[in-house]
């Protein structure tokens, strides 16, 4: 697991008086496990891309972890996916009619060792796959078996899983790319990447 560092409040405050957000440099620092530890520091005043709940906001290269690790922020948030597996969509999901039915279906997971409540509200989950990073759609479920996201907040030491689906063709699952966004002003922009087997 690799840990993150949330912004420094006092950095968040200078920063919004000239009007802009932090965009973290990377620093990389070993420790004896076998996953590298690394923190942020040294933020600019360059703004990151706004996100969409279509597509979270691009993902710098020091956030960027393979499917099976979880990113673990200095404040005790942890967010990974849990699990993923490419499977045909059902009768009663739309969004897959462009990949015949094709579908990925991700859990996301977070956990807040926080000491407060996590609003996962405003949390955006998005996928991208194949080498030109094509945007994944997002699977629209009415039995609400997947969903679209978060729900309402996460207690401290407690955790929460979303399922979602996303419309991808399987000829492309040796590349997804699953984008959380907590969208919010301490937690950055994080991606997992990595091969999904079906079913």
């Amino acid at each position: 697991m690799r840990r993150l560092s949330g912004a420094l409040i006092g950095v968040l405050l200078a920063l919004a008086a000239c009007g802009g957000q932090p965009q973290p440099s990377m620093t990389g620092s070993s420790n004896p496990e076998p996953t590298p530890v690394e923190s942020i520091a040294n933020p600019s005043t360059v703004p990151t891309p706004s996100a969409t709940a279509a597509t979270p906001a691009e993902v710098p290269n020091g956030q960027q972890f393979k499917l099976d690790d979880g990113a673990e922020f200095d404040d005790g948030l942890v967010i990974e996916i849990a699990g993923t597996v490419a499977d045909k969509a059902a009768k009663t999901d739309r969004g897959a009619e462009a990949t015949k039915g094709e579908i990925v279906i991700a859990s996301v997971r977070i956990e807040n060792n926080t000491k407060k409540p996590y609003d996962a509200k405003s949390v955006l989950i998005g996928a991208k796959y194949g080498g030109e990073n094509h945007d994944a759609q997002i699977i629209v479920d009415k039995t609400d078996e997947l969903q679209s996201g978060f729900k309402g907040k996460i207690k401290p030491k407690d955790e929460s899983i979303a399922t979602i689906g996303f419309a991808v063709p399987w000829k492309e699952l040796t590349k997804v790319t699953f984008i959380v966004d907590p969208n919010d002003d301490v937690h950055e922009v994080i991606s997992f990447t990595g091969r999904v087997h079906r079913a």
